[in-house]
């Protein structure tokens, strides 16, 4: 019984004394050092790397009446790609392709025509854009050929077909604006088109077709050059003498009024022969003492005309660079060009070839379509063209074997 009750006293205890204690502590927080409060330095804003950019620039586009024939297909219908498909690698492989259209779109209210008055099918312009041409001059001589209802057709048409174009106006306000193209991100250029003439006919408006003037091209490239994000400034000028293979003085004048004026490139033409290509070193009206890129005249892209200088022509590349925000004209080469009468189950056709590749193809006995006589007049073309388009000793033949993209 004692055994008991001191075994009960004992559990007393040990209950109490448990109650009784002091609870343990929490571990001591784990203080946190203060945040470094020091501004981190901003690293020095890095300098956009150098754009580059490829031009391409051919001439007339001069739609004879035969080259029209030869695109017909049944129905009413038109294929103008064929005529050329032989260059399309490097039309299309350029970053931006330009064409002197010299038809007129004036649709079916005419005939078809070719020379003297210019009408082709309006299907040409969506074939001009398909084979890779993203825009288009249409200051020249044919222009009017069809009075103010073919220009605006052929402007209405050419807007149908998503195609910039420049040089003809159906209002005053669409000859106070400028086209500015993009040639490649980062680089805007404007692009200007002026002729000597309409073949005689009247201007419907003073605002119509954009003439040659020496007071309102400068001031047009002055504001051009002006206009934001504006980097480069192309000129298109129908000028010159037909079949001249030299600039006349005329031609001297305006290249050189509106290089000083600060265009940066200019293309001629009018001619329908190659006249010289070349690089001018000029001091503009801006202070910019920069490398131009000129071309008389580019002769025929696509005609019916004969005799070697009318049958030949030339792509001409124009490689810039735009760096630390100045874009500059950093080489002017050229592809020698042909147009390729020839015929298919009687039916006469024609092509644009690239001289060097047709000639590297008869050789191979790689394309059927070329004869000996042909190939005879690959070697005249060529022999020739090498020669007269290379104005300055930088102004080179570009190798079909190069690639086209920079």
């Amino acid at each position: 019984m004692r055994a008991s009750v001191r075994w009960l006293l004992l559990g007393l205890c040990l209950v109490l004394a448990t109650a009784c204690a002091t609870p343990s502590q929490a571990p001591p927080a784990i203080s946190t050092p203060p945040a470094d409060t020091a501004t981190t330095p901003t690293p020095p804003k890095e300098e956009p790397k150098p754009v580059k950019a490829r031009i391409l620039a051919v001439g007339d586009l001069l739609m004879h009446l035969p080259l029209v024939n030869s695109s017909q297909l049944p129905g009413e219908q038109w294929d103008f790609k064929p005529l050329f498909e032989p260059v399309r690698p490097w039309i299309q492989g350029a970053d931006f392709a330009i064409a002197n259209l010299e038809t007129t779109l004036t649709g079916r209210a005419y005939p078809w025509s070719g020379y003297p008055s210019f009408n082709t099918p309006q299907e040409f312009a969506g074939d001009v854009k398909a084979i890779g041409f993203d825009a288009v001059t249409h200051a020249n001589n044919h222009s009017l050929d069809y009075a103010e209802y073919g220009l605006i057709e052929t402007s209405n048409t050419l807007d149908r077909y998503g195609i910039p174009h420049t040089g003809t106006n159906r209002t005053p306000e669409e000859r106070e604006k400028i086209l500015v193209v993009d040639v490649a991100p980062s680089i805007k250029m404007a692009l200007l088109a002026y002729t000597y003439g309409t073949n005689g006919v009247p201007l419907p408006q003073p605002w119509s077709v954009n003439m040659l003037d020496p007071e309102r091209i400068p001031a047009d490239i002055r504001r051009a050059r002006s206009l934001p994000g504006v980097d480069l400034v192309a000129v298109a000028l129908h000028f010159g003498i037909e079949y001249a293979r030299q600039p006349s003085e005329e031609q001297e004048m305006y290249v050189k009024l509106s290089l000083e004026a600060g265009a940066d490139i200019i293309l001629g033409d009018h001619p329908h022969v190659i006249q010289r290509a070349e690089t001018r070193q000029v001091t503009d009206t801006f202070g910019r003492d920069l490398r131009r890129g000129v071309i008389f005249s580019l002769g025929n892209f696509i005609s019916n005309q004969e005799t070697l200088y009318r049958e030949a022509g030339l792509m001409l590349l124009i490689d810039v660079k735009k760096e630390k925000g100045q874009t500059t004209v950093e080489s002017v080469s050229f592809v020698p060009t042909w147009v390729h009468p020839y015929k298919v189950g009687g039916a006469k056709k024609f092509r644009v070839v690239a001289v060097e590749k047709a000639m590297k193809d008869y050789e191979a006995k790689a394309d059927p379509l070329l004869t000996a006589a042909d190939y005879e007049r690959l070697k005249d073309v060529w022999a020739d063209t090498t020669v007269q388009a290379s104005g300055s000793p930088d102004v080179k033949v570009w190798s079909v074997g190069r690639p086209m993209k920079l």
